[in-house]
């Protein structure tokens, strides 16, 4: 099969060809390259003729009438987008019930004009036929949030979406966020233990429930220590995920998490969890001390203030280790995190 790199030179260097096209048209739907210009621009091509392009192209002429229509309304070719409408309006229009197709892109059409209400009619006729039509409920979340309906509006267009399309990862964590920026971190934890259940090795879910776990301790007076041990778990398991690669956001938010736990949680009192609070916070300043080694000299001396004022408060409670033995910990510290995970 050619490549895109291929046909586009093909196209180039025979632009009037329609066959050659036509080739690369449907190379970019079917792969779905996001290619607005290029298809916007060779599309305009083939199409103008249309009796010429219906005679060669068939019926994927309908799909090249899509396709252009949509690179029209990226590329804010009026004249293009308005020439594509018609000739769909004219051979799809009418029907009853309405085409969900054509529905969806009189909605597009309607949203690029800034009409929003018209566009969500569009969109809630293709939902009146089709409840799980998963581009109409997308859309209608697209919708809400341009015209400024307000984040409640926003959540319950995603939960819907979610509702229906519940393994759609991009809509759990578009309402995990939605959710965390309202302060609704129990709610937000919920989209992302979701989410992990598709990949529960995604090290970047891991850390993202450290930092959610994080903020809610931060953020309340009653049982902190729970969550920020919750926090604390999906940080170091952030990072075991990502192995020996650099993951500095999670150790960034392991250590914070250590230190929060001992300083603003724990105080002087001594607790058998200690050792355990200790070992993750040294091996933190340990991944983050070889994360900046070689970087930027200001970055460098940002993260040295940073394991300054959160370092010591635990890490004074191991024995002393030398920069070449303290990753000799990270093997029994990794122990300790698995057992960390059970109990939890």
């Amino acid at each position: 099969m050619a490549s895109y790199a291929d046909l586009h030179a093909a196209v180039q260097a025979d632009p009037r060809s329609l066959p050659k096209i036509a080739a690369l048209l449907k190379l970019i739907r079917t792969q779905k390259l996001r290619q607005s210009q290029v298809v916007a621009t060779h599309g305009k091509t083939a199409l103008q003729d249309p009796r010429r392009a219906a005679r060669v192209l068939g019926d994927d002429v309908w799909a090249v009438y899509e396709q252009t229509l949509v690179a029209a309304l990226d590329v804010d070719d009026a004249p293009l987008r308005d020439a594509c409408q018609s000739a769909l309006l004219k051979r799809f229009g009418g029907a009853n019930p309405p085409s969900q197709r054509l529905e969806r892109l009189e909605g597009l059409v309607a949203e690029a004009a800034g009409d929003w209400e018209a566009a969500l009619q569009r969109y809630k006729g293709v939902l009146a036929q089709n409840p799980a039509n998963s581009t109409a409920l997308k859309r209608e979340v697209c919708v809400v949030e341009a015209k400024g309906a307000g984040r409640e509006a926003v959540i319950a267009a995603l939960t819907k979406l979610t509702a229906t399309c519940q393994s759609d990862r991009g809509a759990w964590q578009a309402l995990a966020e939605a959710h965390a920026a309202a302060y609704r971190f129990s709610d937000a934890i919920f989209c992302y233990e979701e989410l992990t259940l598709f990949d529960p090795t995604a090290q970047h879910y891991m850390r993202r429930l450290g930092e959610l776990y994080y903020s809610w301790a931060a953020s309340t007076t009653a049982k902190r220590e729970p969550l920020y041990r919750k926090a604390r778990v999906y940080f170091a398991k952030s990072l075991e995920l990502l192995g020996p690669k650099h993951n500095p956001r999670a150790a960034t938010g392991l250590l914070l998490t250590c230190s929060a736990i001992k300083l603003d949680v724990r105080g002087r009192k001594s607790d058998p969890d200690d050792e355990l609070n200790a070992a993750l916070g040294s091996l933190a300043a340990s991944k983050l001390k070889a994360a900046y080694a070689n970087v930027d000299p200001f970055l460098r001396e940002c993260n040295e203030k940073l394991l300054a004022a959160h370092a010591p408060p635990y890490a004074r409670l191991l024995p002393k280790k030398n920069e070449e033995t303290v990753s000799a910990t990270t093997v029994a510290v990794e122990k300790l995190v698995v057992d960390d995970i059970a109990r939890s």
